[in-house]
């Protein structure tokens, strides 16, 4: 018999996250016309509880600029989700995440720039000093996990490129809001965690 999922709201842990993710088969998105690539979904490890590492995208980047996003981005000739995570981790906020330190991955999510991204979820061996990269990254920071597991998010309905409607989920934290791509990450993460199924994102 499968363990149960942890209880909606509790305080989310490596192990947890780590055989959910076990027992989920991410659903893999083709977009004809979008590009592929990866983001990592970074998971440290502190003595108040797991907290999730984001970033604030440049205010000069072409796409997305000024939003909270995942380090990430799309994948080189050669390279499958994992690697593209790690290194554009590495590229964005100057941190190593070894291959052995993943934990899994969730379910494709498109992206408005017209890629579709495999987010790779991993435990950040902590600590490191964070090196942001000026030209993408203008903030790093990390959020308390068991935070945003206790907001109910809102959400709208958005086109994608070529019309497609999709759910966008929002997360609202000390002023800041996390939404759009990254937003749907986090509810995925935590409908894995939590044991649901289906496509939370269709409109």
């Amino acid at each position: 018999m499968s363990p149960m999922p942890p209880t909606a709201g509790t305080e989310p842990h490596l192990d947890d996250i780590a055989r959910a993710l076990t027992r989920t088969r991410p659903r893999e998105l083709d977009i004809p016309g979008f590009k592929r690539a990866a983001v990592l979904v970074p998971l440290v490890e502190s003595e108040d509880g797991l907290r999730l590492l984001l970033t604030v995208r440049a205010a000069t980047l072409r796409s997305h600029a000024g939003q909270i996003a995942l380090p990430g981005g799309r994948l080189e000739p050669g390279e499958d989700s994992v690697a593209a995570a790690l290194r554009e981790t590495q590229e964005e906020v100057g941190i190593e995440v070894p291959r052995d330190a993943i934990l899994g991955e969730l379910s494709d999510h498109p992206s408005p720039a017209g890629y579709v991204a495999r987010p790779v979820v991993a435990a950040v061996p902590w600590p490191q000093e964070l090196r942001p990269d000026p030209a993408e990254v203008a903030e790093a920071f990390l959020v308390p996990l068991s935070d945003l597991r206790g907001t109910k998010p809102s959400s709208e309905v958005r086109q994608l490129p070529g019309g497609t409607p999709r759910r966008i989920f929002s997360y609202p934290w000390r002023g800041r809001d996390i939404w759009g791509f990254t937003g749907n990450v986090i509810r995925d993460l935590f409908d894995v965690l939590d044991g649901r199924e289906g496509d939370p994102f269709a409109a």
